[in-house]
Order: structure tokens, then sequence, then C-alpha cells
């Protein structure tokens, strides 16, 4: 078998294992609203936006609609995207969350994530209790650094 052939397989089931993992996720990851919360973040109390339980939502620095980073299978167990169940899903917003709300569809598992202006939103797998935020200033997975999305 050549080289450039066990290159495109081994993507394809790269890519395969990621979306397993989105579709793993999906119903823990299912928001239904998104909210504002204060927190203490780096000793300072700060206006963040959570989803409808209070979990912290995330975003990863210098990604976007149109430069996606979290897709590996590692990024995706560590940051589950926050999802809704269709692209249709009106997802109710408080006041304070900051920017326009859109979907991106992960076409390949078929899920819907939500986006704030155009920047994918995640949770953080090792925050165990409502409210916490560990996953702030983190570096990787994704190739960035990990930041609670502060509120307006």
């Amino acid at each position: 078998m050549s080289t450039h052939r066990i290159r495109i397989l081994t993507a394809g089931a790269l890519a395969t294992a990621a979306f397993a993992v989105l579709t793993a996720t999906a119903v823990g990851g299912v928001v239904s609203s998104l909210s504002v919360a204060t927190r203490t973040i780096a000793g300072n109390r700060t206006g963040i936006v959570v989803d409808r339980r209070g979990d912290t939502v995330y975003e990863l620095g210098g990604e976007s609609l149109s430069n996606l980073r979290c897709v590996s299978l590692s990024c995706l167990k560590t940051f589950p995207p926050v999802l809704v169940r269709s692209a249709t899903t009106k997802v109710p917003v408080a006041s304070g969350v900051p920017g326009k709300l859109t979907i991106l569809r992960r076409p390949k598992a078929n899920l819907y994530q939500v986006m704030l202006d155009n920047h994918p939103l995640y949770f953080y797998s090792g925050d165990k209790t409502i409210g916490a935020t560990k996953g702030q200033g983190l570096k990787g997975p994704g190739g960035g650094t990990w930041q609670v999305v502060s509120a307006g």
C-alpha cells in the first residue's frame, strides 16, 4: 500500500474518531439557554457566560468559523462542544451575553454547535462542579489558549 494511501486512511480514521466523540458528547453538551454569572477568576470578580445550569462556557483563542482548531479527538474530549439539537433551535440569550448567536453544523457527525460572533463554544471536561472555571488559561489542545467567555 502506498504511503499516500496510508495517510489518507489514517486521516479518515482520525476524523471518524473525532466525530464519534462529538456524537458521544451530544446529550451532555446540549444547551437550552445562555446567561451571565459572576465568578472569581485570577482573584477578580468577573461576569462570564454560562449555560442554564451554571456550567462555564469557553472559547479557544484564535479559533473562528473560518479557522476551526478544536477538531482532534483529544481536543473534543477535553473541551466538548456546546450543542443544540438542530440548526433552527432558538437559544434564549440573557442580557449581557456578548455578540450574535449562530449555529455551526458539523456535518460528518450531524451535530450543531453554538457560536458567539463566529467563535465556537465549548465546555471543559475538568470542570467537575457547577461554577468551576478550571479551563481558563489552559494551553492546547487545539493549539491556542482557552478562556472563559466574558460577559459584555
